[in-house]
């Protein structure tokens, strides 16, 4: 009996190690922000806006990443809008927003202090006339990846 208690214990102490580090993985930290663009004033003239995390929020340490990033966008007028989610810059790498809002993971890996941006673009008037403003909401979770 006390040889089966052994053999129980040495895989358990083996599997214990095996998976120490990576079980304890760091918890996903997040900012969020909300802004409005300015006027969008023409069809097919892209307005961008950059969401980068405020003054007074903790500094993201250097090589964190992302995990996954939520968008939204909403406006009041008739208008269609096609808006896109880019990591970095207007080059991007972008995601486009399908409706009002999107989930994804499309940056995971890429470092978390670079900008995102929501570049909005009128596609058709209908019914509506400029300007037209977007307010959008972006949040970034990302990991630092220390426990």
């Amino acid at each position: 009996m006390t040889h089966n208690i052994l053999v129980r214990l040495l895989v358990l102490g083996l599997a214990a190690a095996w998976s120490g580090p990576a079980a304890v993985a760091a918890a996903d930290q997040a900012w969020t922000r909300d802004q409005v663009s300015q006027g969008l004033q023409a069809v097919d003239r892209a307005v961008s806006v950059v969401f980068q995390p405020r003054k007074t929020d903790a500094p993201i340490p250097a090589g964190a990443r992302i995990t996954r990033v939520y968008a939204s966008r909403s406006y009041d007028s008739p208008a269609q809008i096609a808006t896109e989610l880019c990591w970095g810059s207007e080059q991007g790498p972008c995601v486009p927003l399908q409706g009002s809002h999107l989930n994804t993971r499309a940056f995971e890996g890429r470092s978390a202090q670079a900008p995102l941006l929501l570049r909005h673009r009128v596609l058709r008037w209908g019914n509506g006339s400029p300007p037209v403003f977007v307010r959008g909401t972006v949040t970034v979770w990302y990991a630092t990846g220390q426990p």
